[in-house]
């Protein structure tokens, strides 16, 4: 059934509002990073995401039920999820936040890529077109000067390969397994993936710190729970592309906290990227194909 028109005007500044909470997350995920060694991040951070959903699975009387938890596809949902986080993170510490949450945004053109072996779609000269020009706004992000390609730009390549590899195996998730246990394994896995760099090196955490870990996990959870309220309340094919706000915002906060203005040849890129995406969506939305559309790491 089509939702109503104002449910989906509704489920556009929901949406909105997640994309916001994501990317204050993404923001303060940076700031813990200068300090704190990847992995430990991610463990901590997984750790007070575990103790918050499994609140929220209290709160809404969802058992946690160990078949559910431990269910296969779920488990490999974390593990792309784990994989992800480790090169997104890596990666804003590398180059510009608002730089690679654009290139990560290249995930609905590799979906339309493996569409075609895996589902036997075929895709039209709109959407070969569109992955043409996705593609070539990679290039142009990753080499500005023309100098060859940037190679810390192979992390957030990653990190959208692996968020494909995610939501083919959310797809495959049955639906007795509810929204909340899906991302509590997913949130095992990763802090599992987190403290298995424990023997790498990890680092004593101040104090005040925690209080910001506690935030950051917070802000996961907040963009969890406001994202799946838009995906219920809307048309997926009318609110997707309010997802590219977390470009804006990552943009915003890049120049706002850490002086970075991104220059011409990331603007550029970024918006072939972008164009790339939304015709996509238009395309998909005109012929009815239901696929995941989402490029972020809650599903």
């Amino acid at each position: 059934m089509t939702a109503p028109q104002q449910n989906n005007s509704l489920a556009l500044m929901i949406m909105a509002l997640s994309m916001f909470l994501l990317s204050v997350g993404d923001a303060v995920v940076r700031f813990l990073g200068q300090t704190v060694p990847v992995g430990q991040l991610i463990a901590v951070r997984g750790i007070i995401l575990i103790a918050i959903l499994m609140v929220m699975m209290r709160m809404m009387r969802d058992p946690m039920r160990f078949p559910l938890l431990a269910n296969r596809w779920a488990i490999l949902r974390g593990l792309a999820e784990t994989l992800s986080t480790y090169c997104f993170f890596i990666s804003i510490q590398m180059i510009p936040i608002a730089v690679s949450t654009t290139v990560v945004f290249i995930f609905p053109v590799l979906l339309t890529l493996v569409s075609i072996p895996l589902f036997g779609e075929k895709v039209g000269v709109i959407r070969l077109g569109a992955v043409v020009v996705g593609f070539l706004g990679v290039v142009v992000v990753a080499a500005p000067s023309g100098d060859g390609f940037n190679m810390a730009m192979i992390y957030p390549i990653v990190t959208a390969i692996s968020l494909v590899v995610r939501d083919l195996a959310t797809r495959k998730i049955t639906s007795d397994v509810s929204s909340v246990s899906v991302i509590l394994t997913t949130a095992m896995v990763t802090t599992l993936g987190g403290l298995a760099s424990l023997p790498w090196g990890w680092t004593a955490i101040e104090t005040e710190l925690y209080g910001v870990f506690v935030v950051a996990a917070g802000l996961v959870a907040c963009s969890f729970i406001t994202y799946v309220m838009a995906i219920r309340l809307g048309e997926l094919s009318v609110i997707a592309p309010t997802q590219y706000m977390v470009i804006l915002w990552a943009t915003i906060w890049g120049a706002l906290i850490w002086h970075e203005i991104p220059g011409k040849q990331a603007i550029i890129g970024g918006g072939l990227i972008i164009l790339a995406g939304l015709i996509i969506l238009w395309r998909e939305h005109i012929q009815s194909v239901k696929r995941p559309a989402s490029a972020l790491p809650l599903e």
